[in-house]
């Protein structure tokens, strides 16, 4: 859905990776799957809408890899 599961955490933020700070990537989606404990988010990268990637919601939440971009 569009809703947001953990506050914060919704379709269209900005999350700037890490390790290479150059790269902004947008929240999608997040999708609950069964037994997971934690959501999935799919990740699109600004400005190359081509590449994607999917992570834990847990991921972000811990912030070590990902944080909000400004």
């Amino acid at each position: 859905g569009t809703t947001s599961i953990v506050p914060g955490v919704v379709v269209g933020a900005r999350y700037s990776d890490r390790h290479h700070m150059t790269s902004v990537w947008v929240v999608e989606r997040i999708s609950s799957i069964g037994a997971s404990t934690y959501p999935l988010v799919s990740l699109a990268r600004e400005g190359r809408p081509d590449l994607k990637k999917t992570v834990s919601l847990a991921v972000i939440e811990e912030g070590e890899d990902y944080r909000p971009a400004v």
